[in-house]
């Protein structure tokens, strides 16, 4: 009985480590600047052909700001989408930026060889 019990307790242990793990997936951008104050983190990213569409959660000392990016992977070029400092489901997509490409080393250019390594 106490075996059953045991071999049920870590199933269900096992279960719940999995499900919690998949709700946290933020993974930090490595970046090439090391002075810089702010860090990145990919928090979606969802493939369309060549074109990525990638959320993203800049953070600073202070400050987190959510942000919305479209990157074309085989252009090397990105813009941006919104931004908001409430969530991700405030941002407003109804102006994106123009394309441009990011210089190097900076966290723009980061993402980019980040997302379409």
């Amino acid at each position: 009985m106490f075996r059953e019990k045991f071999l049920v307790f870590i199933s269900m242990f096992f279960i719940l480590v999995t499900l919690s793990y998949g709700r946290n997936s933020e993974i930090e951008v490595p970046r090439t600047a090391l002075k810089d104050q702010f860090k990145y983190y990919i928090l979606s990213d969802t493939k369309q052909a060549t074109l990525h569409q990638v959320s993203l959660k800049r953070l600073s000392y202070d400050t987190i700001l959510y942000i919305k990016v479209e990157i074309n992977c085989p252009s090397r070029v990105i813009r941006e989408l919104g931004y908001n400092v409430n969530s991700l489901k405030a941002i407003s997509t109804n102006k994106p930026s123009q394309w441009y490409q990011p210089t190097i080393g900076s966290a723009q250019a980061d993402i980019i060889t980040y997302v379409c390594r």
